[in-house]
C-alpha cells in the first residue's frame, strides 16, 4: 500500500468518524443546556464550573465548525478531509446556525414580558440554538455526502 493510499484511507475513516461524532456533540450540548436550566441559581461553585464547562464546549464546537477539526493530524490528511464539499457543508451549517440564533434572539425579545429570563440565560439559549442547529446541519450534510 502506497503512502498516498494510506493517507486517503485515513482521511476517509476520519471523515466518517466526524459524521458520526457531530450528532453526539450536539446531544452533549443539549444535555448541558438542560442541566444549566434545571439546577441551581448560579451562585454555587458547582454552577460556575458548569457554566465554565458550557463555555469551553461552546468554544470547541464553534472552532470545529469554523475549521473542520482534526488539528493534530498531518497536513496531507487534513487537506483530504477538508475538501471543497466539506467546506461547502460547513458554510451551509454555519448559515443555518446563524439563522437559528437570530430566530431565537427574536423570540426571546418578543417574549421578554411573558418569560422571566436573565441576560445570561438568553445568551445561553441563543448560543446553544445556533451551535446545535449548525452541528445537526453539518452532520446531515456530511452523512449525505458519504452515502
Amino acid at each position: 500500500m502506497t503512502e498516498s493510499t494510506k493517507t486517503a484511507d485515513e482521511a476517509e475513516k476520519l471523515t466518517r468518524r466526524r459524521a458520526r461524532m457531530l450528532p453526539v456533540l450536539a446531544l452533549f450540548l443539549i444535555i448541558q443546556q438542560s442541566a444549566y436550566f434545571a439546577h441551581g441559581d448560579g451562585t454555587r461553585t458547582v454552577d460556575h464550573v458548569r457554566l465554565g464547562a458550557w463555555v469551553a464546549m461552546s468554544v470547541v464546537v464553534l472552532v470545529v465548525l469554523l475549521t473542520g477539526g482534526f488539528w493534530f493530524r498531518r497536513p496531507e490528511v487534513r487537506a483530504m478531509i477538508e475538501d471543497e464539499s466539506a467546506r461547502a457543508n460547513r458554510a451551509a451549517a454555519l448559515g443555518t446556525g446563524f439563522v437559528c440564533a437570530m430566530v431565537t434572539a427574536i423570540i426571546c425579545y418578543v417574549m421578554q414580558y411573558a418569560w422571566e429570563f436573565t441576560v445570561g440565560e438568553v445568551i445561553h439559549l441563543i448560543v446553544t440554538a445556533g451551535l446545535f442547529s449548525a452541528l445537526v446541519r453539518f452532520a446531515m450534510l456530511e452523512r449525505r455526502g458519504l452515502g
